[in-house]
């Protein structure tokens, strides 16, 4: 076969990385203007959980602030404050890994008898937080749309996951893990159902996001 200029390393040099681009950030704006703040963001995870085949769910407003000493990462100690903590008893797929880490091209329209939108609706919760969290099974997942408080993130992947039964991770960083012990999970072993964790976004917090203005204390939720 024939060379191309891209396969010379002298003419390959000088092509810089160019293509279109989405903003995330701008993109769930528009999602959040079609979900209105209130109800829908629990209607949405209820439905979710349905589709799922949960059979109970359980919401709880965390009103605890946790320590900030052993984290994973220093730029997630803003988000050790008050949360809503969602439970249901399902267990994440990795189908459903992938659909709730698309915007608006959920996994489910394609499933017969699956009527969530995973995709769009389950971005409601942006409404309240900037950092988005949940454990099932034996992952955690953190999604960081601002790409600003993980390492190492981008706007082709941000956020993170982790195998927290493989890898010690509360052994290692307590505090981080913290928050999501409860509903029978020990961030240890392999959680039987899913807990969503939204850290309520405070106004410092808001005064810099680029999701929404809102910001929230456990007296206000």
């Amino acid at each position: 076969p024939s060379r191309g200029a891209m396969d010379d390393p002298v003419d390959g040099d000088v092509w810089d990385d160019f293509g279109q681009k989405v903003d995330l950030t701008a993109r769930l704006r528009e999602i959040l203007l079609n979900y209105p703040e209130g109800t829908s963001i629990l209607k949405e995870l209820v439905q979710n959980a349905d589709d799922a085949g949960a059979r109970t769910v359980k919401v709880c407003l965390d009103e605890r602030s946790h320590g900030t000493d052993t984290l994973a990462y220093e730029g997630l100690a803003q988000f050790q404050g008050p949360s809503l903590l969602v439970f249901n008893d399902s267990t994440f797929k990795e189908s459903d890994f992938e659909s709730i880490s698309r915007i608006g091209d959920s996994v489910k329209r394609t499933q017969v008898g699956k009527t969530g939108r995973f995709g769009v609706g389950f971005n409601s919760v942006y409404h309240l937080t900037d950092m988005p969290s949940f454990v099932s099974g034996r992952h955690a997942v953190f999604f960081d749309p601002h790409c600003a408080f993980l390492p190492n993130v981008t706007a082709a992947n941000p956020g993170k996951r982790v195998d927290f039964v493989a890898n010690d991770v509360r052994g290692r960083h307590p505090d981080q893990w913290a928050p999501f012990v409860a509903f029978g999970c020990d961030a240890r072993t392999r959680f039987r159902g899913t807990m969503f964790r939204f850290p309520l976004r405070t106004e410092t917090q808001a005064g810099r996001s680029k999701l929404s203005k809102a910001h929230y204390t456990p007296e206000s939720v």
